[in-house]
């Protein structure tokens, strides 16, 4: 890092941990330097982050936090690397020929990942299982994995295949697909030539065979085999053949299995006492919300709205006072599993105020 110190950055390269310093506003670009600038067995050593400029020594915290921005940044931070899909709400590679060039990102996304999984941390990754299964070499193009990515087309296509009709007059589809080159519309070629040849009822399921192809590995090649270079970097091994795609898939972003009584059983309580009043409304409350709401309020505290391998029972939430009763709403500190409320007295109001910070909290109410 140029603009690191060199008694510092020496002192980094000795230490016993993977020492990664970043600033706030040039946070991936600091991090896809430092992660680059090591050797993959300086990767393998324990993780600690250090936000320059600020206090703090990296207890498990600072780490989360690191990670929580570094994913949110990669992803939905104008770079354009992944395209969202609000039906299946989850993200796939970007076919823009200008993010494909983008190899050293993707890259960092797979060294994220894979940090992630060494050092235990949980990621708030909205990613089909289909990628999971790319990572340990089970490539798949059917419809069944296109409607992970893209359903619209996938029905679209299904449709396609099932027409009784002819294809050529009512479609008037070539085998072309339509892509981007740096924001801007463009045609791809299925196959040479393929702008002037016409799908037609013999031909549509070559066309269909060469779009799902097309989304799911040749036209995302390049992006995704940085990602896998990058992940693999940390977890290759024979352990990782052992793994099936759900298994993976739960070591990265968690378990959707939510099981809260068993979250209750193990929370921390600071200023609370497990008998108070608060506390008991507030656990009443939770256990009637719906799963949506669930998720919502451990998003809201966590940061992720899904489980840590083994499940709620290994999350160490802390439940916090933050003051009287009162109408304030209450925040959370994702980096420490942390939720601050006031000393609510009656249930209608826990349920009030909570209700508003957990489906209301992006932008204000997550530290």
């Amino acid at each position: 890092l140029a603009w690191l110190p060199a008694d510092v950055a020496a002192a980094d390269a000795a230490a016993p941990f993977l020492v990664l310093r970043v600033r706030r506003a040039s946070l991936v670009e600091d991090a896809l330097e430092s992660l680059a600038g090591n050797t993959p067995l300086s990767l393998l050593k324990p993780l600690r982050v250090v936000f320059v400029g600020e206090e703090g020594i990296d207890e498990g915290g600072l780490r989360k936090e690191l990670f929580q921005l570094l994913i949110e940044a990669l992803f939905t931070g104008g770079y354009g690397l992944f395209v969202w899909n609000e039906e299946v709400r989850c993200f796939w590679f970007s076919r823009d020929s200008l993010a494909q060039e983008g190899a050293a990102d993707y890259l960092l996304v797979g060294l994220v990942v894979g940090l992630a999984i060494h050092n235990g941390i949980i990621l708030d990754l909205k990613v089909p299982t289909l990628l999971f299964s790319q990572v340990l070499g089970e490539p798949s193009a059917s419809l069944e994995s296109l409607k992970q990515v893209d359903p619209e087309l996938a029905r679209g296509l299904a449709q396609l295949l099932e027409f009784d009709g002819d294809v050529e007059v009512t479609f008037m589809a070539t085998f072309t697909v339509a892509a981007t080159a740096c924001g801007e519309p463009k045609t791809v070629e299925l196959l040479p030539g393929g702008a002037d040849r016409p799908v037609t009822n013999e031909s549509r399921e070559e066309y269909v065979r060469l779009v799902v192809e097309h989304i799911l590995l040749t036209g995302v090649r390049p992006a995704f085999d940085a990602f896998r270079r990058g992940l693999l970097t940390l977890c290759d091994g024979p352990a990782l053949s052992f793994l099936s795609p759900e298994v993976l898939e739960e070591l990265v972003c968690g378990t959707p299995h939510l099981d809260f009584a068993a979250l209750q059983a193990n929370t921390r309580y600071d200023g609370f006492r497990e008998t108070d009043v608060t506390v008991k409304h507030f656990w009443e409350v939770v256990h009637a919300y719906s799963t949506d709401e669930k998720r919502a309020l451990l998003a809201f505290a966590t940061g992720c709205d899904r489980a840590p391998v083994g499940g709620l029972g290994k999350l160490k939430l802390i439940l916090q006072k933050s003051g009287p009763d009162s109408m304030a709403l209450p925040h959370s500190h994702t980096c420490f599993n942390l939720l601050a409320m006031p000393a609510y007295t009656s249930r209608g109001k826990m349920r009030d105020r909570l209700g508003i910070a957990i489906h209301n909290a992006k932008g204000f109410g997550l530290m």
